[in-house]
């Protein structure tokens, strides 16, 4: 990779113009692509620079001790596609590029490539890129020439894409308004608030592309994107306000958070996790510490974020801040912490259980159990079933066990899904589950499953011969038939 940057935009420019998918005229059937468009002067300048050429080739020594340039595959392919589409030949140009091996190159190319177009040129590629099937190269191809088109002319550009249909008009919109805000925000936030707002688009769409718009504008005014943010409909405001927050933590997270105490309900809560998780990134105790300063409603959201992304990073470190916690606001965290740490795989998830079976009894300790033991029996059954049954009784390890009959491993096999069961110590929870197992059995052991019923003490009288008493179709409702792998006992 010549230049970090080089691919950031790239991604960016792709992630922008998926977002506007929908933002356009959903109705209009896009045109075919032609594969020769005759436009002799459609490219301004002259292709890649000489500096990015040389930039983008490497020198060795040749036999006789000379140096010889090798030019780059990138440079290669985008001086390729220059000359291909002087000759008039546009899809021969795309193709060129796009039907290179190498991800990394091809996308560098077309870069290049597209950096060499002027106005005519952007238009003359379109056909072609509307004709492509679905995908990501055409949703970087789109991506990219309607970003250099707003940098070269937005009003322009707009025009040209509001009079397109469909996906062309959305994926155009939302690139032109990402790229245009990056140089004149103000202009193009009133160009969404008066012909985008409001037009009938995809909300979730339209939201991701005023939160896009909102985030170039706070990186150079703060203030005016937050006075503009304020202004928005309901329906966009959140995000729009969210990601003003979100830049502000890089910048200042306790300006950030002096912004967040400004707002009002949902959008407070939002906001502090927001902040939580972006500055527990960099400085998670201190992030930490503040979530913990909290006196308003949101802090418990707060803290569970910053202390999340704390154990992602440094797990260690996480856990020895959290013995000094107060034990209610530990167990309020508890259960995402554990997801958290579950994450990180099967060698991870042994010290995460013994974890939480070192913490006192409690809600938080209850909920943490059936979460570790959801995720540690999807990569070690037979390790997450062993751990469990070695646990005192209780409500912690009846959870867990709740979270084993849930697991395919164990219901493969009602038999011993229904030993399980009948280990949970509260009444009610070991009914339901005998119940549920009890149901899988009848449909694939009848005699076996009757044997177990008529000496079980788990379930009354009148529940067995409900159970008895279903025809073969009722106990298959609702029943997985995958290929499950049976584990044992839980003694």
């Amino acid at each position: 990779m010549k230049n970090a940057s080089l691919i950031t935009t790239i991604i960016a420019l792709l992630v922008g113009a998926a977002g506007g998918y929908f933002i356009g005229n959903k109705g209009s059937k896009n045109e075919t692509a032609s594969n020769k468009i005759k436009n002799s002067n459609v490219i301004s300048g002259n292709g890649p620079s000489s500096a990015n050429r040389q930039s983008g080739a490497s020198s060795k020594k040749d036999q006789s001790g000379g140096d010889s340039s090798i030019p780059s595959v990138e440079g290669d392919l985008a001086d390729e596609a220059k000359r291909l589409f002087d000759s008039g030949d546009v899809a021969g140009a795309l193709q060129k590029i796009l039907n290179a091996p190498g991800q990394m190159g091809r996308m560098e190319a077309l870069l290049g490539f597209v950096k060499t177009l002027d106005a005519d040129g952007v238009e003359a590629a379109m056909p072609f890129v509307r004709g492509m099937g679905r995908g990501g190269d055409q949703f970087m191809s789109m991506g990219l020439l309607m970003g250099r088109y707003a940098e070269l002319d937005p009003e322009r550009a707009l025009a040209y894409v509001g009079k397109q249909g469909g996906m062309e008009r959305g994926f155009g919109t939302s690139s032109i308004l990402r790229t245009w805000a990056a140089s004149d925000p103000r202009a193009a936030a009133d160009y969404l608030t008066t012909n985008v707002l409001g037009s009938g688009g995809d909300d979730w769409m339209l939201r991701r592309t005023a939160g896009s718009l909102a985030s170039e504008w706070a990186k150079q005014d703060s203030d005016a994107a937050l006075a503009w943010a304020t202004s928005l409909p309901d329906e966009v405001k959140g995000d729009a306000m969210n990601n003003i927050v979100e830049q502000l933590t890089a910048q200042d997270p306790l300006e950030a958070a002096k912004v967040a105490m400004g707002f009002d309900g949902e959008q407070r809560e939002r906001s502090l996790r927001t902040i939580a998780d972006q500055w527990s990134r960099n400085s998670p105790e201190d992030a930490v510490k503040w979530a913990e300063s909290l006196t308003v409603e949101g802090k418990t959201q707060a803290l569970e974020e910053a202390v999340e992304s704390w154990v992602g990073k440094d797990t260690d470190a996480a856990v020895a801040y959290m013995a000094k916690m107060d034990q209610g606001e530990r167990d309020q965290i508890m259960k995402e912490v554990v997801e958290q740490w579950g994450r990180k795989g099967a060698e991870a998830q042994p010290a995460a259980a013994e974890w939480v079976a070192s913490q006192p009894d409690g809600d938080g300790k209850v909920d943490a159990t059936g979460e570790i033991v959801g995720q540690w029996m999807r990569s070690d059954a037979e390790a997450a079933s062993t751990w469990l049954g070695e646990q005192p009784e209780g409500d912690a390890k009846d959870r867990g066990i709740e979270a084993l009959l849930r697991d395919r491993s164990v219901r493969e096999d009602p038999e011993v899904a229904v030993a399980w069961a009948d280990s949970i110590s509260n009444d009610e929870r070991r009914s339901e589950q005998v119940e549920r197992s009890a149901r899988s059995w009848l449909a694939s052991d009848r005699e076996a499953a009757l044997e177990y019923l008529e000496q079980s003490n788990s379930l009354s009288a009148e529940k067995k011969t409900e159970l008895i008493n279903l025809t073969p179709e009722q106990l298959n409702r609702g029943r997985d038939r995958d290929g499950w792998r049976g584990r044992g006992r839980p003694f």
